[in-house]
């Protein structure tokens, strides 16, 4: 503050709240409304409740919607409020004992996709004390905080320094003192940034840098000190080119600040897969654990990747509307500068927001898209190498389990043609029963201490020693037999079957892969 007492005397003073909400939303469809479209206008109504306006303003929303709603066709600009032939919700404040007499005007319209809210209080024909301009921001009603239009806001105080001879920079900067000493809001207060001259008198930019549209504080102090400035400013002309001016400003500042926060989102899910890079390197041995790991990646990171794949989209859409405005409001202000003063007027200030910081947004996408776009093919590689990974295990994983059980096929067939054997070996047991029976049993005596076997017991001998011998044989035979059979089958089947394309493109995307990782 540049005189703590704020002493000076201002004629007319006029506050406007130039105020930008998004009223339709891109992925939804132009005609489809966003959340609380109609947020402006129930600030509207809330501010008739706080300055005790004569009538109330409670009408507003319910009226501005309908006729919003009765219209179908887009327009780039569209007057929303109509009563009897006025355009202008016209109202006053109840007067009070310590606060001025205020008259007020709301002006709805939408532009585009955007709704946009000039809300004025002035206190015409009269002559205020600086200190006394905090009634035109009663309790900083008209802040960015308390306002919270999502695509920002400006405030333009017009005024005529009276019996003033001082420095317009310091009498500027003591009027945005005066409109701040009446907030209780904890929030940066607006510098100066620039200055200029506008319809031939001294125009100041005042703003606190905050990224965050919705606590942005733009403040345009235009000081009325020549002649030509109020005749020009009352007949209108300037007015649309810088209501435009400003809403492609608040755009491009609401639409950087929104890639910021999808580049910032996709930087989150990049980490994530650094650590899965990370983690891939040390994949477990066993291959059972490593398929369950790997396919679990495999549900996770595709998910992970659409929703990469989705911020590189938004952040692409949010630069071509920068470009996109960045055209319109260059356009506006050359339309501006047609209703300037010649030779007198300075917009250079206005000009900078384009060479300045339009330009460093634009550098600062397109870094980060360049950044981003590495990532997007490294989630792709990492998806398609965990596949290769995956079909390639549980091929083999395959073989293995079909080998385990030609080996169990080959040791039953063995088992049966041995059991068959010995089936033939009892059959021979059996028919030597009959000697058993027709030969009586001797046992050893005096006269026969020796007695030969009996030819039942010689029989089963022999038996037992054929079937052994004739068991062996038939098990080597069949266990030749079979692994004979089992080869032929391989050597067919791996000349029979071509190469799977799919799963040798996956086999050397792993190996680069791998080699990429280590």
């Amino acid at each position: 503050m540049n005189n703590p007492e704020l002493i000076g005397k201002l004629a007319n003073p006029k506050l406007t709240l130039f105020a930008f909400h998004l009223c339709n939303n891109l992925a939804k469809g132009d005609k489809q409304p966003v959340d609380k479209a109609d947020h402006l206008w129930q600030k509207c109504a809330a501010l008739g409740h706080l300055l005790q306006t004569n009538p109330q303003l409670d009408f507003l929303p319910e009226k501005l919607n309908n006729r919003n709603s009765q219209n179908s066709q887009p327009s780039d600009y569209l007057e929303l409020y109509e009563s009897n032939g006025n355009r202008v919700v016209s109202f006053e404040t109840v007067s009070q004992p310590d606060r001025l007499p205020l008259k007020g005007g709301i002006y709805p319209l939408q532009l585009h996709d955007t709704y946009a809210l000039d809300f004025t209080l002035l206190s015409p024909n009269s002559t205020v004390e600086i200190n006394q301009l905090s009634n035109l921001n009663f309790q900083g009603c008209l802040l960015p905080r308390e306002i919270q239009a999502s695509l920002g806001q400006t405030l333009v105080l017009f005024a005529k320094p009276v019996d003033f001879a001082g420095n317009h920079q310091d009498l500027a900067e003591d009027c945005v003192d005066a409109l701040f000493q009446d907030s209780e809001l904890k929030q940066p207060k607006p510098y100066l940034v620039g200055e200029g001259k506008l319809l031939g008198s001294p125009i100041f930019e005042f703003d606190n840098s905050q990224e965050d549209p919705r606590l942005k504080c733009h403040i345009l102090v235009w000081l009325d000190t020549d002649e030509k400035t109020s005749e020009i400013e009352a007949s209108g002309n300037y007015y649309r080119p810088l209501l435009n001016l400003l809403c492609c400003r608040s755009k491009i500042l609401y639409v950087y600040h929104q890639a910021y926060l999808c580049n910032k989102e996709a930087r989150k899910l990049y980490s994530q897969l650094e650590e899965k890079v990370e983690e891939f390197s040390r994949l477990k041995s066993d291959r059972k654990e490593r398929l369950e790991q790997l396919e679990g990646w495999l549900t996770e990171l595709p998910q992970i990747g659409l929703n990469y794949a989705r911020y590189l989209r938004d952040i692409e859409l949010h630069r071509i509307t920068i470009e996109t405005n960045v055209v319109n409001y260059s356009s506006w202000l050359k339309k501006l500068g047609d209703c300037s003063v010649k030779e007198i007027d300075n917009l250079d200030f206005v000009q900078e927001f384009i060479k300045g910081s339009c330009k460093t947004f634009r550098q600062q996408i397109k870094l980060n898209m360049s950044y981003l776009t590495a990532g997007k093919e490294l989630f792709q590689q990492m998806i398609e190498t965990i596949r290769g990974i995956v079909e390639v295990d549980a091929q083999k994983q395959q073989v293995k389990y079909e080998k385990n059980e030609n080996n169990r096929d080959r040791n039953l067939q063995i088992t049966i043609a041995v059991v068959g054997v010995g089936i033939g070996v009892a059959g021979v047991v059996s028919s030597s029963y009959t000697l058993a029976v027709d030969k009586p049993w001797g046992f050893p005596s005096f006269q026969h201490p020796l007695l030969s076997p009996h030819p039942f017991f010689i029989a089963i001998i022999v038996s037992c020693l054929g079937g052994g011998v004739l068991g062996g044989v038939a098990w080597l035979i069949a266990r030749k037999v079979l692994k004979s059979s089992s080869d032929r089958q391989s050597v067919s089947g791996s000349q029979s079957q071509p190469v799977n394309p799919v799963l040798q493109e996956a086999e050397e995307v792993r190996s680069t892969r791998d080699t990429e990782v280590r």
